[in-house]
């Protein structure tokens, strides 16, 4: 849970950040609002997953091709 100080700190960093536009509303830079995406990995497998099957792979062509 935020603390108020570093609620407040990050309230007045936004307001520091945002673009007045010219009917006097405040927007957030482009950079605030990709920061505030949630991080989406459906779908997507780590990096140790898919190197290991790529590691699977090989060593059993590479047996089947001793085989022969």
């Amino acid at each position: 849970m935020m603390s108020r100080e570093s609620f407040a700190l990050d309230l007045l960093e936004r307001a520091e950040k945002s673009v007045a536009v010219p009917n006097g509303v405040h927007e957030l830079s482009s950079e605030d609002l990709e920061r505030e995406l949630p991080v989406v990995v459906d779908g997507q497998a780590s990096l140790g997953d898919l190197l290991s099957r790529v590691m699977q792979s090989i060593y059993a062509e590479l047996s089947e091709l001793a085989e022969t």
